[in-house]
């Protein structure tokens, strides 16, 4: 067993100072024209920069009722405008306050918009996002992971005018998120 170890740590040292041989080598000016361009693409998150107020309601298929959805977020660009970052406080009914916050920024390789969202549930999650010209219309896919397992979310986001938008969403579990629990929707306004 030790003979082994051996022998693959020493083929490991040689293919590692092998690889390491292989990187050019460069100036710091070179270096510094490598370093990647801010994509335009991070522009068209502008529009979702700023105060917002939502309200919209959610069906849950273990309720008879749909619940009254109300909730705020602000989105402010950091890092040199690299990412937006949005902090969130949703309600409920009379059910607590949920806060959360979100990450956006665009994945060039991808040509895709990627999220991260965590909230003070225990809930994290992934997103990727494109936007339609055409239509007008951001569409959203999410996978979530949380106290009561992974799922799945699909969602769409309109800007009527540019201080209001109209989003929907549906949250699905079980094998490839077919098991529909959740349909929201609803309308945000950008506070002045």
């Amino acid at each position: 067993m030790f003979q082994r170890k051996a022998v693959l740590a020493v083929l490991l040292g040689v293919v590692s100072a092998g690889l390491v041989g292989c990187m050019p080598r460069m100036t710091l000016e070179q270096f510094k024209a490598e370093m990647p361009k801010r994509p335009a693409e991070l522009d068209r998150l502008n529009a979702f920069v700023g105060k917002w107020q939502s309200e919209g309601e959610a069906k849950f298929a273990m309720l008879d009722e749909p619940l009254k959805v109300t909730g705020t977020c602000e989105a402010k660009w950091e890092g040199d405008k690299w990412y937006l970052v949005g902090h969130a406080v949703m309600k409920m009914d009379d059910m607590p306050e949920t806060k959360g916050m979100e990450a956006w920024t665009y994945d060039v390789h991808a040509k895709k918009y990627r999220s991260t969202y965590v909230d003070s549930m225990g809930m994290m999650g992934m997103s990727e996002s494109r936007y339609d010209e055409k239509a007008d219309t951001w569409y959203m896919t999410a996978t979530t992971f949380g106290p009561w397992g992974q799922s799945q979310l699909k969602g769409t986001l309109r800007f009527v005018n540019p201080d209001t938008m109209e989003w929907s969403m549906t949250e699905g579990m079980g094998c490839m998120g077919l098991m529909k629990v959740m349909e929201m929707k609803g309308t945000g306004k950008r506070v002045k």
